[in-house]
């Protein structure tokens, strides 16, 4: 074994994982703040030029809920939904060995075993307080940077760079 590493995926963690990835996104926030300052341009001006008329309007509104629903389903709803997550308060232990890591997963109805090839993961980020192991463009192994028994997060990062594993800021 290179490295060892013990996380808890608590609700704190889980939702830091889902802003992470969101706010990441390309131009997330770019969009955000450029729909909403069109819609409130755009109908402060309707409103000083008296031009205000029901077709206007439906599509300002139309445009700001779609702002608002696609704000709400990155951000908001995954608060409410974490609570029924089945990774919620698992325990899950890495190995990290020279052509494979192993997954032990802890639930409270079970373990569940897994073993991956470095090669399955497509990107590796980092946040300040956790390392994402992305599988897929949503789907993420998280390792807790102090949760390390067997070596460091900043020589684990480094033993992946040499296996060619793509590292994002």
């Amino acid at each position: 074994m290179k490295f060892t590493n013990r996380t808890i995926y608590n609700k704190d963690r889980l939702l830091r994982f889902n802003d992470f990835v969101i706010l990441k996104k390309r131009f997330f926030l770019v969009y955000m703040i450029v729909c909403s300052v069109l819609i409130l341009v755009s109908t402060v001006v309707l409103i000083a030029l008296d031009s205000f008329t029901p077709a206007l309007l439906r599509g300002s509104l139309f445009f700001g809920v779609v702002v608002i629903l696609y704000f709400v389903c990155g951000l908001v709803v995954p608060r409410f939904t974490i609570n029924k997550s089945i990774g919620l308060n698992a325990d899950v232990f890495f190995e990290f060995q020279d052509d494979v890591f192993k997954i032990s997963t802890t639930y409270k109805n079970g373990t569940e075993m897994s073993e991956l090839k470095y090669s399955s993961i497509i990107k590796i980020m980092e946040s300040k307080s956790d390392i994402y192991l992305f599988i897929s463009a949503r789907q993420s192994y998280i390792l807790d940077k102090t949760g390390f028994e067997l070596g460091s997060a900043d020589e684990f990062l480094n033993f992946l760079k040499d296996k060619n594993v793509p590292y994002k800021r």
